[in-house]
Parts: structure tokens; C-alpha cells; sequence
């Protein structure tokens, strides 16, 4: 063999190992790239999978989102005896907007807010008819809160939609509040105006969705109610300049004595 067929056998052997080197190179791109396609594991994708979402079991009510505002009249004492949820009392359904408070007097002389409380609760039985009251003031001023504010009680009629209803209890037949009974209803009325910016002219009587004849005295003596609003409005005020002064969630604010 010569000299040329010895280096042409070389020139074979290193084109062929170039060659495999090539192929080599190639087939390390091409995975390489194969792999470049495959989706890696996002941690920050694990941690938001394994994150338990919290959601909201109760949604607000457009009472509390929407009028509820910073009340600087105390709330009275309230001794709250929800009625149990019934087709007769306490449908529980909320009402479209809180925009009235509606004053009642309970047309039964003598009864205690306890007695009536405990009517309503029994009509879920009797199932003879539907009545009810989101709160009942009784003869000694006690507060009794039967269905919560911002849900419906067979109060008001129409308005039974729109508003929270007072019922109050007196001793006689011309239906005219006790002392006491008046002077927690000027409070509780203040305290829900003031707490969900309901005005004076939106303070009524059942009288004035329906013509029925209640609270019958103060249907019955137009000025004493326009005195009660001018109560509840002069108490609003005076808390605020109570508050204005370095207000403690006290005050030593009542209500004017019963015209």
C-alpha cells in the first residue's frame, strides 16, 4: 500500500468519525429541543391550586352595604327573642331597601310586649294569620325585638318591604303611651334613624299606608305626633352634640317628657 491509499483511508476514517459527530450533535439538538417543549412545573401554580379560596357565606344585605351609616345615638337596651323562621310570622326574606320606620300600637290593652311576643311566635301553630312586628315596646319601656331589621314582619302592608315596624304596647283604650313606653320608643325610633339615615318625613304612622286608625291616639291628636317626631329628631341632635363633645358610646340625653 502506498502512501496515498494509506492517506486517503484516513481522510475516509475521519470524515466518517465527523460524520458521527454530526449525527451525535444532531440528535442532542433535537432532544433538547423536544424537551424545551415540554411544560415544567410551576410551583407558584402548585401553591394557588393548594390554596383554599375563601368565600363569603352570608352576602350583605342592601340594608347594611347600603344605608347603614355611623351611629352616634346609643342603642337602647334590646332584648332580642327572634321569632322562629314560619309562613306567619317570620317568612324570613329580606326587605328590598330600609327607607321607613312605621309606628303600631298593638290595639290590646294591657298586654304585656312579653304576651304579645309570644302570640306571634305561637301563629307558626295557629296558623290562623300573619302578623308580626320587628320590635314591641312594652308598658314599662322593655324592648323586645321579634324579626331582625332588614327582614320582613307583617307589620305595615305595603310598606312591609321598605321598612321596620315598632309595635307598642298601652294600658287603655285610647291607645296613648305610658311614660316609659314613649319615652324607649323616642329612642329606638332615634337610634334606627340616625343608624340608617331614615329622615323625619320618612318616621309614619301605619295610619299613613292605610288609613287604619294606628297608633289610634296619635292619629287621633295629629299634634301629639308631630311632637313624637320632633322628640325623635331633637334627641338625634342632641346625641350629636353629645358626640361632638368627645361622645363615650353613653349618654345622659332622654328624651322630653310626653306632651
Amino acid at each position: 500500500m502506498d502512501g496515498r491509499q494509506s492517506e486517503g483511508k484516513k481522510r475516509i476514517r475521519w470524515g466518517r468519525i465527523l460524520l458521527w459527530i454530526c449525527v451525535i450533535a444532531a440528535t442532542v439538538a433535537a432532544v433538547w429541543f423536544l424537551l424545551r417543549l415540554v411544560p415544567k412545573e410551576d410551583e407558584n401554580v402548585d401553591v394557588l391550586l393548594d390554596t383554599p379560596v375563601e368565600l363569603g357565606t352570608e352576602p350583605p344585605t342592601e340594608v347594611e352595604t347600603e344605608t347603614e351609616t355611623d351611629c352616634v345615638v346609643p342603642e337602647p337596651e334590646i332584648d332580642e327573642q327572634l321569632l322562629t323562621i314560619n309562613d306567619y310570622s317570620r317568612p324570613g326574606e329580606e326587605i328590598d331597601a330600609l327607607e321607613y320606620i312605621v309606628i303600631h300600637y298593638l290595639g290590646n290593652p294591657r298586654t304585656t310586649a312579653q304576651q304579645n311576643h309570644d302570640y306571634f311566635e305561637s301563629l307558626k301553630d295557629l296558623q290562623n294569620t300573619s302578623m308580626s312586628a320587628n320590635f314591641i315596646v312594652g308598658i314599662d319601656g322593655e324592648i323586645i325585638e321579634c324579626v331582625p331589621v332588614g327582614e320582613i314582619a307583617y307589620a305595615s302592608n305595603s310598606m312591609n318591604h321598605l321598612s321596620v315596624s315598632i309595635e307598642n304596647c298601652h294600658l287603655d283604650e285610647t291607645g296613648r303611651f305610658t311614660q316609659d313606653t314613649y319615652n324607649s320608643c323616642v329612642r329606638l325610633t332615634a337610634y334606627l334613624a340616625a343608624k340608617y339615615g331614615i329622615d323625619r318625613d320618612h318616621i309614619i304612622r301605619h295610619y299613613d299606608v292605610t288609613g287604619k286608625e294606628c297608633p289610634l291616639y296619635y292619629v287621633e291628636h295629629e299634634d301629639k305626633w308631630e311632637e313624637f317626631k320632633d322628640d325623635v329628631m331633637e334627641y338625634i341632635e342632641e346625641c350629636r352634640e353629645t358626640a361632638g363633645q368627645g361622645y363615650s358610646g353613653e349618654t345622659s340625653v332622654t328624651p322630653a317628657e310626653q306632651g
